[in-house]
């Protein structure tokens, strides 16, 4: 069982599996005895083996079965085959023999032997009909004599009848005949051929002259269907389970037409269908050879039937040879296999469950009752109970799991006896040691609170002091940034004070050269007005020589006069140009005055400002002094108030651990008093425990 659960440490079961889980909750439900529950268990899986191995059993012995019966309806086919087969092929001999034999009938009314003749004693003596109808008197078979004429073979006698009913006499072989070939090749030729909407099965033997060359022929042959019919005959009377039988399917003269059925003979079945359109005769005639499961109804309204069919070719007359039954004929056998292993299964339950039953009566039951009593009686404090294993088992280790725990606890009670009358003892004395000891813990704590209330006045004095010192610090270290800001100031004036005086220089040297340039313009202006003068000098005596060209210099007057008047408004412009250079050097001189009294007045604000820089660097030093002595005020304040404090925190330590112990020697007193108590509890308790049957030796 140890494979289907296990405990944990607080003993309850934790289950493998969700199935085991719910047949154990199962289980609790009943208040029986465990032999019981073991009885149920076993039955329970016992019932799941026997029906899991019926059914196992079942579903082989049915696949075994079928897979036999299988076998049986393919046996069956190959039986049928063969049988066809072998009387084919005996037919095919007969044929042979028989042609042999018709041809020594011509031999018997010749003179001489056929290879002997030449042509036209052998068309002669092929062509007298007496030994064809003789021949065809003695046998059933069908007969024929052909003579050849060029490349034809025209039937001289036969006893085969044309496609009027009439004898095929002057017919000639058909060029589709698959012995005419071997017959020009002077070769016999054994098969089955058509003739005439029949097949036989026939041989071709040819006749040749002393030459060697072919004259004739003789066929003899069977009627496929009259021969085979006695095989047939006797495959529809065999049947094969309840409705299981066997039918020939032709697949070579004409295709899909049943030759052998119980109900389908001579009918043409290549289209019939199954229950779910599935055309099973054509499947036979595609695959020729093999194996196939179709649905097929008997009556209207009933359920589809799965059918089984086996079917093997036949090469020679290319015929199919099938063997059919229902599938649920074959597994009728297994089924009731199945169920008669479920009956059993069933009956022999209930026999299982009594046996085991008893057995677990008296293997563990009359055992766990045994063990039950030995347990109660530890459980109610004997001792001395006397445990005898009976059986190596697990319920004996259990036996003697009791017994070793019998014996331990016995040990550990005796001790426990002992050990508790020395600490009841040692307990009143370390009462009566804890008492004294928390009457002075009482008084050094009241002490120490004294100190420690002196010492927090102190501390708050010097954290006030510290305080005070701080602020002073605060005003120096403001003071000491705002003279350090206006000094930065008072540089930055001074920067810009420079920056002014040299841009002021600078724009006094741009007017200067402004004025230079003013002059030079004028020197210009002095040379365009003379430059005005001689153009206007030329234009005259251009003029003057024009008019006395006459009519000529008409033209050219004009020119000149138009050179005049130019000349004159260059005269005009360069004078108001004159008047404007005069105005502007006038007010250039004016700014050079005006430059020269503001860069005497930035000199003298600059050397202002440098005398308040000077001053206020004074003032900055001085700040800083002051700044570093206020901050070692401060930090000294700081120290006596941090030492203060630390004191005050190592005070206030003393009084909680004054404070602590005492408690913890008021509440060790308290625990010496309980374990004087408990002592005494626990001697009383142990009294309760049978360690000897003598009452004075235990006490």
């Amino acid at each position: 069982m140890s494979n289907f659960f296990k405990f944990n440490r607080h003993g309850e079961v934790e289950y493998s599996n969700n199935a085991d889980r719910g047949l154990k909750a199962w289980l609790r439900t009943f208040h029986v005895g465990v032999a019981m529950k073991l009885g149920l268990v076993l039955v329970f899986f016992i019932s799941i083996l026997l029906i899991g191995a019926s059914f196992i059993l079942s579903s082989y012995l049915s696949t075994q079965l079928q897979n036999n019966a299988l076998e049986s309806i393919a046996a069956n086919t190959r039986i049928f085959h063969n049988d066809i087969n072998t009387e084919y092929k005996r037919l095919m001999g007969d044929a042979e023999r028989y042609s042999n034999i018709y041809i020594n009938n011509y031999q018997n009314v010749s003179s001489k032997p056929l290879r002997t003749m030449d042509a036209e004693e052998l068309k002669a003596l092929l062509s007298d009909g007496h030994t064809n109808t003789k021949f065809s008197e003695l046998t059933t078979i069908f007969t024929s004599t052909f003579v050849r004429q060029g490349e034809e073979f025209v039937r001289v006698n036969t006893s085969l009848q044309g496609s009027e009913g009439r004898m095929a006499t002057s017919t000639v072989l058909s060029h589709d005949n698959p012995a005419m070939a071997e017959l020009i090749k002077n070769k016999p030729y054994s098969g089955v051929v058509v003739l005439y909407g029949k097949q036989f099965i026939s041989h071709y033997e040819p006749i040749a002259d002393k030459y060697g060359q072919v004259v004739g022929a003789v066929a003899i042959g069977f009627d496929v269907k009259l021969a085979l019919q006695p095989v047939i005959k006797q495959l529809l009377a065999v049947h094969i389970g309840d409705d299981g039988f066997a039918f020939v399917l032709d697949a070579g003269f004409m295709p899909g037409m049943m030759i052998a059925h119980p109900t389908l003979a001579n009918q043409q079945v290549q289209n019939i269908t199954d229950a779910h359109g599935f055309k099973y005769f054509g499947d036979m005639l595609a695959r020729k050879a093999g194996t196939i499961y179709y649905d097929t109804v008997n009556t209207y309204g009933a359920a589809p039937r799965k059918k089984l069919t086996v079917f093997e070719h036949i090469d020679g007359i290319n015929w199919i040879i099938g063997t059919t039954c229902y599938v649920d004929d074959v597994a009728r056998s297994s089924i009731l296999v199945r169920n008669a292993l479920l009956v059993f299964s069933v009956i022999l339950m209930p026999i299982i469950l009594l046996l085991i039953a008893i057995a677990s009566r008296f293997l563990i039951s009359d055992r766990l009752n045994n063990v039950l009593k030995i347990s109660q009686s530890i459980a109610q404090g004997d001792l001395t109970a006397d445990i005898h294993v009976d059986h190596n088992d697990e319920i004996g280790d259990l036996l003697l799991a009791n017994e070793k725990m019998r014996y331990s606890l016995h040990s550990l009670v005796g001790d426990v006896v002992s050990h508790a009358k020395h600490v009841h003892k040692a307990a009143l004395k370390i009462t009566e040691a804890v008492d004294g000891q928390a009457s002075t813990s009482v008084q050094t704590s009241s002490s120490v609170a004294e100190i420690t209330s002196t010492m927090e006045e102190l501390s708050a004095s010097s954290t006030q002091i510290a305080e005070h010192s701080r602020a002073v610090v605060d005003i120096a270290n403001v003071t000491l940034d705002d003279c350090n800001n206006g000094s930065e100031s008072m540089a930055e004036l001074l920067n810009r004070m420079a920056d002014i005086d040299s841009d002021n220089q600078q724009s006094m040297h741009e007017i200067m050269k402004l004025g230079n340039k003013s002059k030079e313009i004028s020197r210009v202006m002095v040379i365009i007005n003379s430059v005005a003068d001689q153009t206007k000098l030329i234009a005259f005596n251009a003029a003057l020589e024009a008019s006395s060209a006459g009519e000529s210099g008409k033209r050219f007057s004009v020119v000149a006069a138009e050179i005049r008047r130019l000349a004159d408004s260059v005269t005009e412009s360069t004078y108001e140009i004159e008047n404007k250079i005069s105005e502007i050097q006038n007010a250039i001189n004016r700014l050079v005055l005006n430059a020269e009294k503001g860069s005497n007045s930035i000199k003298a604000g600059t050397t202002a400002c440098k005398i308040s820089a000077d001053r206020l660097h004074d003032i900055v030093a001085h700040a800083g002094q002051t700044s570093t002595a206020a901050m070692q005020i401060s930090l000294s304040t700081q120290q006596q108030k941090t030492a203060s404090n630390q004191v005050v925190m190592a005070l206030r330590e003393i009084v909680v651990a004054s404070n602590y112990t005492s408690q913890s020697i008021n509440d060790i007193l308290s625990i010496s008093q309980d374990m004087t108590q408990l002592s005494q509890e626990l001697n009383q308790a142990s009294q309760s425990f049978k360690l000897t049957d003598n009452p004075d030796e235990q006490a």
